[in-house]
């Protein structure tokens, strides 16, 4: 089990994305063993034109088990969570060397992430199933999601089994 459990993106605006509810029930069940052992939870919230900071389609979806009072909330302007944010600073804080991602934009935020985590030295592990996205004009979301899940495994990413 890593240090710190990472949730990206799992927003209102975002709330199309194939499977979005099932990723959120998985991703739920992750916040739960990670509460269980009484370690950290950070969850990443995309901001930009689309999606203003101070609207509901910027807000987490009520869906997901945050505690504004305890877990730690990172805004980010582009796919990688690490860019201009706080969020290395709150990892060295919690003296983390391992984390877990999970979440949406597969092929964007969460591809970006794992890869730039991988390179800041970090031990990176994904679930399988936990991410998600959206259909593209070349392929659908499942496609998306299997073939990045492949690039990361071994690569930039352990992949933990895929939940139920």
């Amino acid at each position: 089990m890593a240090d710190v459990l990472i949730v990206i993106d799992m927003q209102n605006a975002l709330s199309k994305m194939v499977n979005f509810d099932a990723v959120v029930a998985g991703i739920n069940e992750r916040i739960k063993i990670y509460r269980a052992e009484r370690k950290a939870i950070f969850f990443v919230q995309t901001t930009d034109e689309e999606i203003p900071s101070d609207t509901k389609a910027f807000e987490l979806t009520d869906k997901l088990d945050f505690n504004s009072q305890k877990d730690e909330f990172i805004v980010k302007t582009k796919p990688d969570a690490f860019y201009h944010t706080n969020l290395e600073a709150y990892l060295k804080t919690y003296n983390s060397r391992s984390i877990e991602i999970c979440g949406g934009q597969t092929e964007y935020c969460v591809d970006t992430t794992i890869r730039v985590a991988c390179h800041l030295d970090y031990k990176v592990e994904v679930s399988r199933g936990l991410t998600t996205t959206f259909d593209s004009d070349l392929l659908d979301a499942q496609t998306i999601i299997k073939h990045h899940e492949s690039i990361w495994d071994g690569s930039f990413a352990t992949m933990l089994p895929q939940t139920k």
